[in-house]
């Protein structure tokens, strides 16, 4: 298309520009007039697609303006963007020819209020501890007394020195595995990482000191990096964190098995004082030698105390010997007592037995006797009996009689009201009975019979057979 058209109205010609060579000289007006530039708002619609590049507008309380960050910018800033967040945006306006749109396009990108790298941390900080790598169930405790040490820092560093020093006065024993890495500046993160990689491959050390003096929030970065917190999430050796001063936090400290506020904090954390771990060595002879002192005396006055309660064998002897003299003495007096009641019980018992041909007779008399009366208080009992039957029987009869007048009465008038309730006396009316031919139930409603049922219909004499053509209700 021709970027300038003539075109003829009547007898006049006027020039009209295409789209395209309007939309090329606003945004060659734009970029020769207002170059690099910042712009403030607030984030709106923020996203990123498959593409990589970041999307959003960027708007204050009157107007909106589309931002685009190319994927190579964008990777390398150091925090999420969200909605609703302000922001200061640097770069250059751009009209987007194809559909004439303004936007920025974006370089850098600055968060106001809260600066970007507070913001970076809170958000991978808040990450990580949904991922479970703060949690405390998973740290560990360090070694009480190890015998090497491994330490990740500066080569040249404050840090370093102090740990040493403090490390050798308190027990010069140790073994140091320093692993020299950096910990400031870009790169520094995976230093740090491959440095506790390679003391975890080396194995050698029981626990292994991570850390650097102190410095600004930049300076500390390394450590708010999120490879650093995961090689100390994955170390098989447990870490203790000691980054910048005792106010200064980093994410390294919270995945840390234990977090020292300083370097030489963590130097006197990892290794006891040898000089008080003699003292306490020789308090703990003391307690004990004084506590074993204790106990031999005690044993000594018991030993003492069953040593004077301890008899010769020969007086134990005479003494058992009295003591079963007296035992059979004793003895002997109760047998003779005992056999002494005996006789005298004997003595009673034989006086109350008297003679069996006496006893023998006397229970014949009283048989008979007891017989006797028996006899003469059955024979009127039998009496009084035979008159009581005579008299109830006649009384048997004459019920009986009486009875079964009642009940013939009673069974005529029952068979007359029958016959009036039967169904048979209905029917004789000129009425039937209807019922289902299925399942003979009677019929008593008209919405319980479907068009085509077959009914059975019984008369006075006789049954039919219908079909259902129509209902009515």
């Amino acid at each position: 298309m021709d970027e300038q058209l003539v075109i003829k109205f009547g007898a006049a010609a006027v020039e009209a520009l295409s789209v395209t060579r309007l939309v090329r000289i606003v945004s060659e007006t734009l970029e020769t007039n207002l170059d690099e530039f910042w712009v403030a708002g607030e984030v709106s619609n923020a996203r990123v697609p498959a593409s990589g590049h970041f999307y959003f507008t960027l708007k204050d309380d009157r107007s909106a303006i589309s931002v685009v960050m190319f994927r190579s910018d964008y990777q390398r800033l150091g925090f999420r963007v969200e909605d609703g967040m302000a922001l200061m945006v640097h770069g250059r306006v751009n009209v987007f020819e194809a559909r004439g749109a303004l936007q920025v396009v974006a370089d850098e990108i600055e968060a106001r209020g809260i600066g970007a790298l507070q913001i970076a941390f809170e958000q991978l900080k808040k990450r990580l501890a949904a991922e479970g790598l703060f949690d405390r169930a998973r740290k560990r405790a360090i070694p009480f007394l190890p015998r090497t040490v491994g330490v990740v820092t500066a080569r040249a560093g404050a840090g370093l020195r102090d740990i040493v020093r403090v490390m050798l006065d308190r027990f010069p024993n140790v073994h140091l595995i320093v692993r020299p890495a950096r910990v400031q500046g870009d790169g520094a993160a995976y230093e740090i990482a491959e440095a506790i990689a390679d003391l975890n491959e080396d194995g050698r050390a029981d626990v292994i000191i991570v850390g650097r003096g102190g410095g600004s929030l930049e300076d500390l970065w390394a450590f708010n990096e999120e490879t650093v917190a995961r090689a100390i999430f994955q170390s098989a050796i447990p870490i203790i964190s000691a980054v910048g001063h005792e106010i200064d936090y980093t994410i390294a400290d919270f995945v840390a098995d234990v977090r020292a506020p300083t370097p030489t904090a963590a130097a006197q954390m990892v290794v006891p004082s040898m000089a008080e771990l003699r003292e306490q060595i020789a308090a703990s002879g003391a307690a004990l030698a004084a506590g074993m002192d204790r106990e031999l005396s005690a044993w000594r006055e018991t030993i003492d105390d069953l040593a004077s309660r301890l008899k010769h064998p020969a007086a134990v002897v005479r003494r058992a010997r009295q003591d079963i003299s007296d035992l059979q003495e004793a003895l002997r007096e109760a047998l003779l007592e005992r056999t002494a009641a005996a006789r005298r019980l004997m003595r009673e018992l034989t006086l109350r037995l008297r003679a069996p041909d006496a006893e023998v007779r006397e229970l014949r008399h009283r048989v008979a006797r007891l017989a006797l009366s028996m006899a003469r208080k059955v024979g009127m009992r039998a009496r009084e009996r035979s008159t009581e039957v005579s008299q109830l029987g006649n009384r048997l009869r004459a019920g009986a009689a009486s009875s079964g007048v009642s009940r013939r009465h009673r069974l005529a008038e029952l068979a007359a009201r029958l016959d009036s309730l039967s169904p048979l006396r209905v029917l004789e009316r000129g009425y039937a009975v209807v019922t289902d031919a299925r399942d003979s139930r009677v019929i008593v409603d008209a919405s319980t019979v479907g068009i085509g049922d077959e009914l059975q219909i019984r008369l006075m004499k006789g049954r039919l057979r219908a079909r259902t053509t129509a209902r009515e209700t």
